[in-house]
């Protein structure tokens, strides 16, 4: 197994990079880190924000809330 990092660019959801040393053809598995992306927590972060759950408190508010729901709608809320 050969590890390579290098830097390369996205244009058109498609990846090029240049690799220094020469690889045999075949297929590689990739892993890609874009440093300037969101990834799927940081977005919900960002939509809790927005939407007002910015502190501690008001997510642990919110949470307790949906637990009630979900309690409700099982028939089981005091």
């Amino acid at each position: 197994m050969k590890i390579i990092q290098t830097v390369g660019t996205v244009q058109n959801n498609e990846i090029k990079v240049t690799l220094q040393d020469p690889l045999n053809d075949g297929e590689v598995d990739v892993i890609i880190i874009a440093k300037n992306e969101l990834d799927e927590f940081e977005q919900r972060h960002q939509v809790m924000i927005e939407q007002g759950y910015d502190t501690p408190e008001k997510v642990m508010e919110l949470i307790h809330k949906v637990k009630l729901e979900m309690l409700s709608e099982k028939g089981r809320a005091e």
